[in-house]
């Protein structure tokens, strides 16, 4: 009789979310490379029906039990454990404290640990990032592989939860390119600054509408564009804009991924001016459909990004402008951007995450 293949549980509830992009796309991945393993997929309930397996070795199961509840520590854990798992991947840090199997656990970032949530009351934010520090630093430690999406993300974990590097596995994620025909749509400025993501402050789009509207005293054909759904983190960014700003920028909201690729395509410069990022995503993506790229100098952006953009340090507005300005203003710049854009976005690969992630497993369950 054929010995079973070992099975692999990966939490997938994040898959529906801005940041589900990597846990979909090493799903795919994995079906089309893995013969060793069988799979469940845990699929939030009201979305379990919104994805199929297309490999007969994978499976999906429906859960209730949303991010940072009880029911996480309690209801979930049961339900993990009575699929009987030989390792269960977490695709999120956020997963019980008690399974009573092997475990992965992929760290993005460490976000909820440094960063201080506006949209909470100031002793809210502390307390949760102090239950986190503890929370992290114990899933970190009963992990027998911590996956992390940079070598800068891997740092700043050990440093964080002190737990030993050889358990950390480095899986790079990647940036593909919009399939979808490019769909124009109206901007107010002839020539414009795009930038794609959230409006949360560490995001640092407040300094770069002012680096924009410093520009355009010189120039007011060029404005800002920001895609992304507006947040509550957003509103009260436009309420704090005076009448200068406020004409600096155009706030597109949530765009099909036909507008997307347009306006990376049509974009004198995307500009990157986060103060923190795990991996920087929507560079690599603006790089994909021939964007330059200009980009804050801090925490991982340079070691992903390479040569292929143009740093700034995004505490200090001036040199914003200064980045900007200097693609906007030099053809020849820019066109060099956009072909080393292109080569540093090859670099990156679905399949290879998914690669190195499956190595991962082997070594988990041989552990």
């Amino acid at each position: 009789m054929a010995e079973e293949r070992p099975h692999i549980v990966i939490d997938a509830r994040s898959m529906f979310t801005s940041t589900g992009r990597y846990t979909r796309k090493l799903i795919e991945n994995l079906e089309r490379i893995d013969t060793e393993h069988r799979y469940t997929i845990v699929l939030p309930r009201e979305r379990v029906a919104d994805w199929e397996p297309r490999n007969p070795a994978f499976a999906t199961v429906a859960t209730d039990t949303p991010y940072f509840s009880l029911r996480e520590q309690t209801t979930f854990a049961r339900e993990l454990r009575a699929l009987r798992p030989d390792l269960v991947h977490f695709a999120m840090p956020q997963q019980p404290l008690f399974v009573g199997r092997p475990r992965v656990t992929t760290f993005h970032d460490m976000t909820l640990l440094k960063i201080r949530n506006h949209k909470k009351h100031a002793v809210v934010s502390l307390i949760k990032r102090l239950v986190g520090a503890v929370a992290f630093t114990v899933f970190a430690h009963r992990s027998r592989i911590n996956l992390v999406v940079s070598a800068y993300s891997g740092r700043d974990l050990l440093a964080h939860t002190r737990s030993a590097a050889s358990r950390v596995t480095l899986t790079y994620p990647a940036a593909d390119r919009i399939i979808e025909a490019p769909e124009p749509i109206e901007v107010p400025f002839r020539r414009f600054v795009l930038y794609v993501g959230t409006q949360v402050p560490y995001k640092n789009l407040s300094g770069l509408i002012r680096a924009v509207a410093d520009l355009r005293t010189t120039d007011d054909s060029l404005g800002l564009v920001v895609v992304g759904k507006l947040d509550g983190d957003g509103e009260r960014l436009i309420g704090d804009l005076d009448d200068r700003e406020r004409a600096a920028v155009h706030f597109a909201g949530f765009v099909s991924d036909g507008a997307l690729r347009w306006l990376y395509e049509n974009a004198a410069v995307y500009a990157f001016p986060s103060f923190f990022e795990g991996f920087g995503l929507p560079g690599l993506e603006a790089m994909r459909h021939g964007c330059a790229v200009v980009s804050s100098n801090a925490t991982c952006l340079p070691e992903v990004y390479g040569d292929a953009a143009v740093y700034f340090d995004p505490s200090r507005v001036s040199e914003i402008s200064s980045a900007l300005s200097r693609v906007i203003d030099d053809p020849v710049l820019a066109d060099s951007l956009r072909a080393r854009g292109h080569r540093r976005a090859e670099m990156y690969s679905w399949r290879f995450m998914a690669e190195r992630t499956l190595d991962a497993y082997r070594d988990a369950l041989a552990r």
